[in-house]
């Protein structure tokens, strides 16, 4: 404190710790203080009788059998202070003192919880970046239920969700606290997202190449063309050797200028193939509809078979064998000529196949043949036109080195990369998740007995995408909506204990195992100055049933060899909590005792 004193509350381990007393005595300000010194960005510790009276906040406290203290000096105006004391060994010094940085211990801290670079955001948002590293302060949702929690009938079991980022968090980290997904998974999830980045960007890029190279095709085209019109290069030649000759004209190589005559020529063979094509498609679709009706014809011979099977049943005429072995044998000739593909089909198609690759190849070349014949009008409109020709194919040249510059990974590779990459598919585990929250929960409410009323044999639904509790009507598909700010209580405590029990059970690193709940009876006191020892029975076996549940959550987790410690903030009186072994009175904020107690004020 400012005037020299320490204020000191000590929190045991494997126990519910309750501090219990009047209002505005300190209580939820511990909860505060204890945020704060976790690196929080804000802060609302009271400035009247807290702040104004206090220059270090502290806690001293235990992660894998390793002690640390973390101290935060008090606000300045409203404004969170960025000098922190950290010790390593647990150490808190009579003077406290600025030593460390809030990045250089949150770092050290978040390697206890197994949270570094690796543990990024899986998708992102307005907010959150994906990729970006997970703060340790997104997994503390985990650990406090305040009083606006459970004062909230909405639906909103997490703190913090007036908070957009918190808010924009909470889904893309659920899965990795609880233990559905792992740091490996979410890792090859990262790598494969990459990957399939490089390959969308070498696909764009291979369409964009593939689109300019039809571009150059068609400039090249256009230029011989040109040319072959000015009788420059012979009509018969093909796009590649017509360049070529161009480009010796251009170097000044002589080329003797021949009459181009071909395009009739090319135009005839253009015809006559394509009338063949039409034709052998025409007999094609003839011959498909002469098999269909010599099916017609098979079907009114399918009696021969019949009679066949019958035959010994059958009183026969001296011309019946000869019959039945006409028709028979014309319905095997039918069924073999009605087979679905015969060596005519695949000569014909085969055929086909040929003449429109020639067709293909007639059609490049008639690209490039003059439609008429030209004529210089004298030798310097020639140069003009060549060296025009030549800027055009030097920039052909050029743009085409440019594209086909080699790819840092092909598109094969990379595919192959990515089906390599062995991810394991969550979905199942989510969905035994959700079961095992269900099965958990039921089993609160079957401790607490009636505490729910007339809800007390509803079955608990968790649903996965809002993070939330619900209730379902036995027998029915029928979800409740629950009134009562004592069901909304006991709800938001089932829910929350089931959260640390999950992660607990699927050993989660990033879950610290500890719980605060600012006052749990809120639903019986209200918020009222003073209310001592004013409980009817009913409201007092509720609250003995709430205490009850967290007395025999702290018991089930030693019998399982895990460590937990709770910290309740209380109205209620002590002798409700006396008979509970797992139950801790840490302090009673009474009589002038608080957080800040007057008498700590009065020493200098």
């Amino acid at each position: 404190m400012k005037n020299g004193n320490k204020r000191e509350l000590e929190f045991k381990t494997n126990k519910v710790n309750v501090i219990t007393g009047d209002s505005n005595t300190g209580k939820t300000a511990i909860l505060e203080i204890i945020d704060y010194c976790f690196f929080a960005s804000k802060s609302k510790i009271s400035e009247s009788r807290i702040n104004e009276n206090v220059l270090w906040y502290g806690l001293l406290f235990s992660i894998n059998d390793k002690e640390y203290t973390v101290a935060r000096k008090c606000l300045d105006e409203g404004k969170v202070s960025n000098e922190y004391y950290f010790s390593s060994i647990g150490e808190v010094p009579d003077e406290i003192v600025f030593n460390n940085s809030e990045s250089t211990i949150k770092a050290t801290l978040e390697t206890e919880f197994n949270i570094d670079s690796k543990v990024a955001i899986p998708y992102g948002s307005n907010l959150i970046k994906v990729g970006s590293k997970i703060s340790l302060r997104y997994f503390l949702l985990f650990n406090t239920i305040s009083g606006n929690i459970i004062e909230n009938s909405t639906g909103v079991f997490f703190d913090k969700q007036n908070e957009p980022r918190y808010r924009d968090a909470l889904p893309r980290i659920f899965d990795l606290a609880i233990g559905i997904e792992t740091i490996a998974n979410v890792l090859k999830k990262e790598k494969r997202a990459e990957l399939e980045k490089k390959l969308n960007r070498l696909k764009r890029k291979n369409k964009v190449i593939s689109d300019k190279s039809e571009d150059f095709k068609l400039e090249k085209e256009s230029v011989v063309k040109t040319a072959k019109e000015y009788s420059l290069i012979n009509s018969d030649l093909d796009l590649e050797p017509s360049l070529n000759e161009l480009k010796k004209i251009i170097s000044g190589v002589q080329v003797e200028a021949i009459n181009n005559n071909e395009r009739e020529q090319i135009e005839r063979e253009l015809y006559l193939k394509e009338r063949k094509i039409k034709n052998l498609k025409r007999f094609i679709s003839e011959y498909t509809s002469y098999k269909k009706n010599l099916q017609n014809i098979e079907d009114s011979l399918k009696p021969i078979s019949f009679l066949e099977d019958k035959d010994g049943e059958l009183i026969k005429t001296s011309i019946f064998d000869t019959i039945i072995t006409t028709f028979t044998t014309e319905l095997m000739q039918i069924r073999d000529a009605c087979k679905s593909k015969t060596p005519i089909d695949n000569q014909v198609n085969d055929a086909i196949r040929v003449l429109e690759a020639e067709l293909i190849g007639l059609k490049e070349k008639l690209s490039i043949q003059p439609e008429v014949n030209k004529n210089f009008e004298n030798d310097k409109s020639k140069y003009f036109f060549l060296g025009e020709i030549k800027s055009k194919m030097d920039l052909y040249s050029s743009s085409v080195n440019s594209l086909n510059q080699p790819s840092e990974l092909n598109i094969k590779e990379l595919e192959h990369q990515i089906n390599s990459i062995d991810i394991v598919d969550t979905t199942q585990k989510r969905e035994l998740t959700v079961k095992l929250i269900e099965e958990i929960i039921s089993e609160y409410i079957e401790q607490t007995n009636t505490t729910l009323e007339n809800y007390s044999r509803y079955k608990p639904v968790f649903e996965y995408k809002e993070k939330s509790l619900l209730l379902r009507k036995p027998k029915t598909s029928l979800i409740e909506n629950v009134g009562g700010s004592s069901n909304h209580m006991f709800m938001h405590l089932f829910f929350t204990l089931a959260m640390q029990e999950v992660a607990f059970q699927n050993r989660s690193p990033f879950v610290a195992p500890y719980l605060i709940i600012d006052q749990p009876s809120r639903p019986y006191y209200g918020d009222a100055e003073k209310q001592g020892d004013n409980l009817d029975h009913s409201d007092e076996s509720k609250i003995t049933k709430a205490f009850e549940l967290l007395d025999k959550f702290i018991e089930t987790r030693n019998n399982n060899k895990g460590d937990f410690q709770m910290i309740v903030f209380e109205h209620i009186p002590s002798k409700i909590i006396e008979s509970f072994k797992n139950i801790y009175l840490v302090e009673e904020f009474r009589n002038g005792n608080a957080l800040i107690p007057l008498k700590m004020l009065d020493e200098a």
